[in-house]
């Protein structure tokens, strides 16, 4: 994997910013910083919430749990 276009498609609905548990924003401003972003030491880690991610490595691994929770099959029949 790892092409951000992709991993994003392979998902029901974007994944963005203020959805990940490494975006610590502000609801009022809607804007914050990115933990990956900040760890590399980006000059620009400020991300707005809106923003799609642009993280491979947070796209797989959220690919990788839609996936298995898809092949775990429902209990229900509704």
């Amino acid at each position: 994997m790892g092409d951000v276009k992709a991993l994003q498609a392979a998902l029901p609905r974007p994944h963005v910013c203020k959805d990940c548990d490494k975006w610590y924003g502000q609801e009022d401003d809607e804007y914050g910083p990115c933990m990956y972003k900040h760890q590399r030491k980006e000059a620009r880690y400020v991300t707005y919430g809106f923003h799609e991610c642009d993280e491979a490595d947070e796209l797989e691994r959220r690919v990788e749990a839609w996936k298995a929770r898809g092949s775990d099959g429902s209990r229900s029949r509704t």
